[in-house]
């Protein structure tokens, strides 16, 4: 009997431990947060309603919010604002729009530099909640430890097509 328990325990040990290092590994996990956390803050609209196009605190404010998730070089790549397009397509709409599971790839990893191809499906909706097309949001973000912190030095993306629904 003792050496049945023993050996079950044992068992579970090693289940458990097959578990934990078979998982995606804790930058993984973070890489895949800070992007979900950045995309969603970038292009997700819950009610196309409230977004204010002709306020330009709203373009100032949108711009501020997403430039926490970068270093402070990556920052100055937002001066163009191209990002806003989505938004101000769905609202000029009346289109909502959500985030999918991010889908994450790793490229590369150098000390604390990891470059990963995202793949996100964006679903267009209708004021009623109705799906109107599901669209793959597809690009490659650099990202970059500093002070203990995953941040985005560097994003390509590619435009989701049709840009106008």
């Amino acid at each position: 009997m003792k050496n049945m328990k023993r050996m079950l325990s044992f068992v579970i040990a090693i289940s458990m431990l097959l578990a934990a290092c078979s998982g995606p590994s804790s930058e993984e996990q973070d890489a895949k947060q800070l992007v979900t956390d950045y995309k969603k803050a970038m292009l997700e609209v819950k009610d196309y309603r409230e977004i204010k196009l002709d306020d330009d605190s709203f373009y100032t404010d949108k711009e501020n919010k997403i430039k926490a998730f970068f270093t402070e070089k990556g920052s100055k790549v937002l001066v163009n604002r191209e990002f806003m397009l989505y938004i101000v397509n769905a609202a000029r709409n009346k289109h909502n729009l959500e985030m999918g599971e991010v889908q994450l790839r790793s490229m590369k990893e150098e000390s604390d530099v990891y470059d990963y191809e995202y793949l996100i499906p964006v679903r267009v909706k209708d004021e009623a909640g109705k799906l109107l097309e599901e669209l793959e949001y597809k690009g490659q973000v650099k990202l970059t430890k500093e002070n203990g912190r995953l941040l985005i030095d560097r994003e390509w993306s590619r435009p989701m097509k049709p840009l106008l629904w």
